[in-house]
């Protein structure tokens, strides 16, 4: 079963700033600009612990961390709580609002069949996270979980002011609430209980939580308790809230194959369709098609066309599990662009950013996918399978540095 229970956060103080001055992404979506624009920010800024820089980086994000609590930037609650957390954002001029909870998420090795993943993890990066969280004893962030049962959060708040509330540079609002009355919580925790958790977002995060756990029990002294680094920070979401949004992971490609050669090969594996214009693309993509083939589509520097390639019956994807067959991924790594290593690419979630990288000569192909369905997601986790790199980008991000879990 999975349990989650409430935990005695560490938030920011109003002696810290604006809480939107202290937020930032998580640290796998911050390139270096960024890195320097929220580190100018504010000295308290959440990014100071989540990448922190000097010869001994880690140990830097410990000091950090103790002297933000000893100036009373950082201070830990009086009681555990769960906290709702909303998000409104607008995505293709269609405002959207997604609802999740931030608690404390049991660890559960992958085996046990209660947490699962889609992706591939790193060693480089589970390096990185899993120094970090030895010198803090903290997550610094959550991972984002989702669970198929409805949480009906925004009925747990109706008619009450959040806490916390402020729009962000890319004009998403957030709000926070915090729940602390026993029954709620009790209903809560009941609701989650019987559910399976998907990992939409921090597999290397929950991978190391696990691995410092592990060391952890290995020189604890008083086993026969459960301890906070038996658990993990993570926001829940339901898959069947409205608001939850994947946004597709186009590709750009430079040095691409030869136009006519590549169109020569598609057309005698794939159906492909000759549209006017990426607009016109795009509109394609956006809805499904009526017999549900597989499809991604491209545009080309020096053409005005842009092209639209669905899989037929003799479309070879190799000797992929069904569940992998059934992705665009899949076709667009097998069947389209067979043999381009991942590290070829450069990746956009912006469709006019695609089409533009092409016009302005950044890119010699843009290739443009459908936004992947939630549902592939729960099928390809169910079935110990992992996705392509660079499948699914959960839009917004769940910030960091709203409430941190202390590990003890």
């Amino acid at each position: 079963m999975a349990l989650i229970r409430p935990f005695r956060a560490l938030r920011y103080t109003d002696a810290a700033g604006p809480l939107r001055e202290l937020v930032a992404p998580p640290y796998d979506v911050i390139d270096a600009r960024e890195r320097e624009r929220l580190g100018a920010q504010s000295p308290a800024n959440a990014v100071h612990l989540i990448l922190p820089k000097g010869d001994e980086p880690y140990r830097v994000a410990a000091a950090l961390l103790a002297d933000f609590k000893k100036r009373g930037w950082l201070t830990t609650d009086g009681e555990p709580a769960f906290f709702v957390y909303a998000q409104r954002f607008d995505v293709q001029g269609r405002s959207n609002e997604r609802w999740g909870l931030l608690s404390a998420l049991e660890l559960q090795p992958f085996s046990a069949n209660i947490v699962l993943p889609h992706e591939r993890t790193l060693a480089g990066p589970k390096a990185d996270r899993l120094n970090l969280i030895r010198a803090c004893r903290t997550n610094l962030s959550p991972i984002f979980g989702l669970v198929d049962a409805p949480l009906e959060l925004a009925t747990l708040v109706e008619g009450r002011d959040p806490f916390a509330e402020f729009t962000d540079r890319a004009g998403i609002t957030h709000r926070m609430w915090r729940i602390t009355d026993a029954a709620v919580v009790e209903r809560l925790v009941a609701r989650v209980a019987s559910e399976q958790v998907f990992i939409a977002d921090g597999h290397h995060r929950y991978e190391i939580s696990l691995a410092y756990r592990d060391e952890r029990r290995a020189v604890e002294t008083d086993k026969g308790k459960p301890h906070a680094y038996d658990f993990v920070l993570c926001y829940l979401c339901s898959t069947r809230d409205p608001g939850l949004v994947v946004l597709p992971t186009h590709r750009l490609l430079k040095g691409a194959p030869a136009h006519e050669e590549l169109l020569a090969r598609l057309r005698a594996t794939c159906r492909v369709t000759e549209l006017p214009n990426g607009t016109a693309l795009l509109e394609k993509l956006a809805h499904p098609s009526g017999s549900g083939e597989l499809r991604v589509g491209f545009v080309r520097r020096g053409h005005d066309q842009a092209w639209l390639v669905e899989a037929t019956g003799d479309t070879p994807l190799g000797n992929l599990a069904p569940e992998l067959r059934a992705l665009e991924v899949s076709f667009l790594h097998e069947a389209v662009l067979p043999g381009i290593p991942a590290d070829r690419f450069t990746y956009t979630h912006d469709d006019r950013e695609a089409l533009d990288a092409v016009t302005d000569g950044d890119a010699d192909l843009a290739v443009l996918l459908p936004p992947p369905r939630v549902s592939d997601v729960l099928v390809i986790s169910r079935a110990a399978l992992t996705m392509p790199q660079k499948s699914t980008y959960f839009h917004p991000k769940v910030l960091t540095g709203l409430a941190l879990h202390e590990l003890g």
